[in-house]
């Protein structure tokens, strides 16, 4: 029996909502994970078939922790209800639908950085010099038509009556360049059997559109769908809710699948038309939409997100009902005073306010320093205080709006000692040797990638030159064939190099004989023997000047072999393909991971993590609100909820530092608070800046006393 008891009212009526929409309002903290995971499981107490159930987030490592809390709740529902994020939902649909959308049954993902390739060579075939655009703005613009376009009539109310947001404007020369690079760029994608990060939401949207056949049969799988962070959905992300989530019922029996003894039924209900529902069945008899998020915490609109899916909510899904979590279970009484303070000064939000049963705990401290180095000085300070507490270095972070805010942050810690990690800097797989290895790995697992094949062709280098692939690359095309399908052919190719069709030849035996190792459940033994032929380390260790350099490159192939072995051991029936396609999702996921250091991070990468101890830096006009082209906040209620997102994140103790000078350009420039600071409540703060009495010279004294005392302490420079 599911224990419900130590959920609040709110949480109660959220998770054993019958049938219909319902939109669940949860405010930071308070608790939106438990309440999906519970309402999973009470679904399938009530006899909810688990595989029934449908539930969507944006991050695996939010899938992940949902699957992990549902299988603790209800075993089986944790097992055979589809929980993934959007991408991988939209991955898991073509899968099954492959066909249907033109595609083999074994497609690949392209991950950002083919994209890049395929788009720079599709620049090159109309005589347009990359080096010129921003190519990855260019992708952009595409990805945003491909969007636009999802249901077949290319333009923003072609996604439907929901599509409220118009697309935003790029420069007309990227507009008209994208305009005749996307039909080139979608036959590149065709010919190497794969899809792009948008298809996977674009192509089930406009699959589901064009055929009610499909339709109706995924409708009638997914009787209960549940979102979290719905306040992040897109105008397609929210088109595809729509498609899957229409009232579905009856004349027959619709009825009787309202009410939990009549779920266990296998009839299948046909689809009607909601005029022709009859009197007395509820037109969402048996079917549920479960919406959980926050327009406080909507942050990503720079990245296609709209809040007003969220704030127009009843107006996409009538007579959804309303449930507002309020009680957080996160910070003390006065962080929540502050956060309510900046947030409730919105113009554009749901009302409600975070409260808390937890102590009133310390004040917010606003502190006013010199300049950025003594800002950063000062936190240094007070973080070695918080060490030298007992307080662990990874229960701390330092939350700004800009990467370029961390370097004297950095400095700071680097000079006394104390470990740190910044988190959002290069990818791991974004980095040239891994993706070297990883264009061997997609070779033998997508016979029809050229991208990867291209790349792998001299990593290490073969004497295989540009000219010989571009002619064959010519030829290949021009008979409709991917390049890996004739370099046996080679010497038909007119004016090809000397040697190279023998070279070529010697090339397809040996990812012939790789990939002829690969297979279910064999995926770290055959790469590993691929590595150790090709000599990969020996010829990453070359590829650079330093031998620190190089060890660190070589070891790279050990961290990928590492990730496979994990796979074999999690899933002993996965194939490379497969791992390939999970790793295009994942390397989306701009998640920090758990180093035990104090964490340097934006806002944007902090949401979703908590910390007793944050600073929050640089709380001045121009950084928070950041300023755009004009000087102007680019979006001064989306910086606002940034604001409120971070005050968000502490739990015990928050600390709100600015400088009143920065140096720009060689130049010092005074600097203005943030019009944020001034919504703080009275009660709820103290403020150590000239406006208050305090000097910055007085505040930056304490923190030298302490580090100095941490200096010794570690054993560093005095």
């Amino acid at each position: 029996m599911l224990d419900l008891s130590r959920l609040n009212p709110p949480q109660r009526t959220a998770v054993t909502f019958e049938d219909g929409p319902s939109l669940v309002l949860a405010g930071a903290g308070s608790g939106k994970t438990r309440v999906i995971a519970h309402r999973i499981a009470w679904l399938v107490e009530q006899g909810v078939p688990p595989d029934s159930i449908l539930a969507v987030t944006f991050t695996n490592k939010a899938a992940a922790e949902m699957r992990e809390r549902v299988k603790a709740l209800s075993g089986t529902a944790g097992k055979e209800s589809v929980i993934a994020t959007f991408h991988g939902f939209g991955l898991w649909f073509l899968r099954q639908e492959h066909e249907a959308a033109g595609l083999p049954r074994w497609f690949s993902i392209c991950d950002a950085g083919d994209q890049v390739t395929i788009a720079k060579r599709c620049l090159a075939d109309v005589s347009l010099d990359g080096r010129r655009l921003d190519v990855r703005r260019l992708i952009s613009c595409m990805s945003e038509q491909k969007a636009l376009g999802a249901s077949g009539t290319g333009g923003a109310r072609g996604l439907g009556a929901s599509a409220s947001v118009p697309p935003s404007v790029p420069d007309d020369d990227y507009l008209a360049v994208a305009d005749a690079l996307l039909p080139r760029y979608e036959r590149a994608l065709r010919a190497q059997r794969s899809v792009d990060f948008e298809d996977l939401i674009v192509r089930p949207v406009a699959l589901l559109s064009a055929d009610p056949s499909i339709r109706d049969r995924y409708r009638e799988r997914f009787q209960h769908v549940l979102v979290d962070e719905f306040q992040d959905t897109n105008a397609v992300q929210l088109r595809l809710l729509e498609l899957l989530c229409a009232p579905l019922t009856s004349a027959s029996g619709g009825a009787g699948r309202a009410r939990a003894g009549a779920r266990k039924s296998t009839a299948k209900p046909a689809p009607v038309n909601a005029s022709t529902i009859p009197p007395g069945v509820h037109p969402w008899a048996g079917r549920s939409l479960c919406a959980v998020g926050d327009d406080d915490q909507a942050i990503y609109g720079w990245r296609g997100a709209d809040v007003r899916n969220i704030l127009g909510f009843e107006r996409y899904f009538p007579g959804a009902a309303v449930i507002r979590l309020e009680q957080n279970y996160r910070s003390t009484g006065r962080i929540l005073e502050c956060a309510n303070g900046v947030i409730s000064r919105s113009s554009t939000r749901r009302p409600k306010r975070l409260w808390t049963e937890a102590a009133t705990g310390d004040p917010v401290r606003v502190v006013a320093l010199p300049d950025e180095q003594e800002e950063a000085r000062f936190v240094a300070g007070e973080v070695g205080r918080a060490l030298n507490s007992g307080l662990r270095p990874a229960e701390i972070a330092v939350l700004y709006r800009l990467n370029a805010q961390s370097q004297a942050f950095e400095e700071a810690f680097r000079e006394v000692g104390i470990p740190h990690t910044v988190k959002g800097g290069p990818a791991f797989f974004d980095r040239s040797e891994v993706r070297d290895i990883l264009a061997w790995l997609k070779v033998c697992a997508f016979p029809q990638d050229d991208v990867s094949l291209v790349r792998a062709v001299n990593a290490p280098a073969r004497g295989i030159g540009d000219v010989a692939l571009e002619r064959l690359g010519t030829w290949a095309a021009g008979r409709g064939e991917p390049v890996s399908a004739v370099l046996r052919s080679a010497s038909a190719v007119p004016d090809i190099p000397r040697g190279a069709p023998e070279r070529l030849e010697q090339l397809a035996n040996t990812i012939e004989r790789f990939r002829a190792r690969f297979g279910p459940g064999r995926i770290a033994e055959p790469a590993r023997m691929m590595f150790e032929e090709l000599d990969f380390r020996a010829w990453l260790r070359r590829g650079v000047m330093s031998a620190e350099a190089g060890t660190r490159r070589a070891e790279a192939v050990d961290s990928v072999l590492r990730t496979l072995e994990w796979l074999e051991r999690r899933h002993p029936a996965s194939t490379l393909g497969s791992f390939l396609n999970r790793l295009a999702l994942d390397s989306r996921d701009d998640e920090p991971e758990d180093v035990e250091g104090v964490a340097l991070m934006t806002l944007h990468a902090a949401k979703g993590l908590e910390f007793p101890l944050v600073f929050l830096v640089g709380v001045e006009e121009d950084l928070l609100p950041v300023s755009g082209i004009q000087g102007e906040a680019r979006d001064l209620e989306e910086e606002r909820r940034l604001a409120y997102v971070g005050i968000t994140r502490a739990r015990q103790t928050l600390w709100i530092t600015r400088a009143t000078a920065r140096t720009r350009r060689g130049r010092v420039e005074p600097r203005t608070p943030s019009r944020f600071l001034e919504d703080l409540p009275a009660g709820a703060h103290v403020r150590h800046d000239p406006e208050s009495g305090s000097t910055p010279e007085a505040t930056a004294a304490r923190s030298s006393e302490v580090l100095r005392a941490l200096r010794a302490r570690l054993g560093g420079r005095n």
